[in-house]
């Protein structure tokens, strides 16, 4: 059976290079015994894929397609998508060579406007040609529904007799494929395998990595600009969501995350209590900026102060600093990350500090904003390997003084360490406006 390829429906225009990484997907495939992954979530679908619509990104509906990377090299990976997304594939082909079309075609004006253009009604634009072929192209493997498109492709693949052992990122999508196929698959939870896939990072999403750090420095930047004797904590947050938008980011959740003033910052979760308050001299500032570019996250977090900084707040701004870099130091492929953790520990409380007032936490980042391999790395760490992109956390919350936080991104390389930001760790000092 003949199928369309990416470079079919686009020869002008190249895929974009792969962002999964292949071998190790098919390392930890091997590990859990599986035949094939697939991924339906917008995470692993654009993982697996690079596919990225409005409709992925709007989260329309929960499921809008699904990618099928199989461990064999020698089976073709699939990409099941609706007829609403031919003319994006067009435009922006993806990597996987196989495509599958689905749409209820009696009940789809996207697929009936499809079928019109093919028969040459309408006025032709440079889209037009191109997209009729991509059309006739994909007819052949044309069905009516996701589940029947993973049913083909899987029918396809595993020969009259036989079966394959598939992970899942979303178990009712799975469920419903070996139902149809009389249980000749079997279904395996795969949430936490792809995340342990997602731990190595490929050269294309470091580069996003790094393009997010671009953009969260400034951010961070032009929040701390917003920062003044008077100002409303909601000016920074104004800024800080007002830079990465232009910048062409999203910020995470409704804020970008986690900004903090005076001694009561440190913990305060409340953000509509937070940002009624006005900001004063003396007020410690804590800028914990998250975002993402391309659903890929970007986590930085600085500490700043409004007007003359104390003694006391040098010096534990200065112990954190030493902390985080003491920590970031041991980092390298075939470190434990708890390894790493005890040095900082040790530092911390050398310095006479509240071990107990201390928050240290590592993590992974990438298309989570807390990337880990499976649950258990959250408390016991992991073993860092080369490609790994991580943060070290280190929050001191003082009573009196207020929080005090610094946090970077690093891309582990196999002799050291990348920063992917390129801001200064000093303290932010906002002056005092005169009276």
């Amino acid at each position: 059976m003949s199928f369309v390829t990416a470079t079919d429906l686009s020869p002008a225009r190249k895929p974009a290079p792969a962002l999964v990484n292949i071998d190790r997907a098919r390392q930890v495939m091997a590990r859990h015994s599986l035949d094939a992954v697939v991924g339906s979530g917008y995470k692993n679908l654009y993982y697996l894929s690079g596919h990225m619509p409005d409709s992925v990104l709007g989260y329309f509906h929960d499921i809008l397609g699904a990618a099928v990377l199989p461990a064999r090299e020698d089976v073709t990976p699939a990409l099941c998508v609706s007829d609403y997304d031919l003319a994006y594939l067009v435009t922006r082909p993806t990597w996987i060579p196989e495509l599958r079309m689905f749409s209820a075609k009696a009940r789809s004006s996207a697929s009936y406007l499809l079928r019109m253009i093919s028969e040459g009604v309408g006025i032709d634009t440079s889209l037009r040609e191109p997209l009729r072929d991509a059309y006739l192209k994909t007819r052949e493997l044309s069905t009516e529904d996701l589940v029947s498109a993973l049913c083909g492709y899987f029918e396809a693949n595993m020969g009259a007799r036989g079966t394959w052992r598939v992970g899942f990122d979303d178990l009712r999508l799975g469920g419903q494929v070996a139902a149809r196929l009389n249980g000749r698959i079997e279904v395996v939870d795969a949430l936490d395998i792809f995340r342990d896939i997602r731990m190595v990072k490929t050269a294309p999403e470091i580069e996003l990595l790094r393009t997010g750090a671009r953009i969260n420095d400034q951010g961070l930047i032009d929040a701390s600009k917003a920062v003044g004797q008077g100002e409303p904590v909601m000016a920074m947050v104004d800024a800080y969501r007002s830079s990465v938008v232009r910048q062409g980011a999203r910020f995470l959740g409704e804020r970008g995350m986690m900004f903090g003033a005076g001694p009561d910052g440190g913990f305060v979760l409340d953000n509509d209590w937070a940002e009624a308050r006005r900001l004063g001299a003396g007020d410690v500032v804590v800028y914990d900026a998250i975002g993402t570019y391309k659903l890929y996250h970007m986590d930085i977090a600085r500490t700043g102060v409004i007007g003359e900084p104390s003694r006391r707040l040098v010096e534990l701004h200065t112990i954190v600093r030493d902390a985080l870099a003491a920590a970031e130091a041991m980092l390298r492929p075939g470190v434990q990350t708890m390894d790493a953790r005890a040095v900082a520990e040790k530092l911390i409380a050398g310095h006479g500090l509240e071990p107990m007032l201390t928050t240290m936490v590592f993590h992974g980042i990438g298309l989570d904003v807390l990337e880990y391999g499976e649950q258990a790395h959250k408390t016991r760490g992991w073993t860092v390997e080369a490609n790994m992109a991580m943060n070290f956390e280190v929050f001191y919350r003082d009573p009196e003084v207020g929080g005090v936080h610094l946090e970077d991104t690093v891309m582990v390389t196999p002799t050291g360490l990348e920063h992917l930001s390129k801001l200064p760790r000093e303290l932010i000092v906002t002056p005092v406006k005169p009276s």
